[in-house]
């Protein structure tokens, strides 16, 4: 009887240690991203969010200036955008974070859509396209949200008649505090 209980103990730690090892290595924005096939290193420009951080960042006169760029890794566009945004910091020896929330991390809030869109200034992922989008952020107000084609601020970031996700990325890198 003495041997059953050993065995049932120690199989029971092995399954708490696998278990324990299984939660800590999480998924983070560089596996997700560098699956789908992002040309990106583990080291890189993105910070990710979750939604209630972003609307803690909103909240925080210190940090209430900021780009919070949203995108899914199973967009093709999405994934050839990351890589370019990566690219282009290292070009330009940018050395902060942009703020990335993944289309999956505000999936994670569907019970609470509408509240999620209104914290993120009424940012609708339903309604966005392909590719990665930017709500810019000014002293808390949305300043301007690529996601919305009609607004006249996006003309200063058109390359060929579309927004460019790099012309956006480059104004974030001049405007924003940088996060380190």
């Amino acid at each position: 009887m003495k041997k059953i209980i050993a065995h049932i103990s120690a199989f029971m730690l092995i399954l708490v240690g696998i278990l324990s090892l299984a939660s800590c290595s999480g998924s983070s924005f560089y596996s997700e991203w560098h699956s789908a096939g992002a040309t990106i290193e583990s080291e890189n420009i993105f910070k990710s969010v979750t939604v209630d951080e972003a609307e803690a960042m909103l909240k925080d006169s210190s940090k209430n200036t900021f780009a919070l760029f949203l995108g899914s890794s199973s967009d093709t566009a999405a994934v050839s955008n990351v890589t370019s945004m990566q690219y282009t910091a290292d070009v330009t020896n940018y050395t902060g974070k942009v703020y990335f929330l993944t289309i999956t991390e505000i999936k994670k809030s569907q019970s609470k859509m509408k509240e999620v869109k209104t914290k993120l200034g009424n940012v609708d992922v339903s309604e966005m396209g392909s590719g990665v989008y930017c709500v810019m952020y000014e002293d808390g107000k949305v300043k301007f949200n690529t996601a919305n084609k009609t607004d006249d601020i996006l003309n200063q970031f058109k390359v060929d008649g579309e927004v460019s996700i790099i012309a956006v990325l480059e104004y974030v890198f001049e405007v924003c505090p940088v996060e380190e």
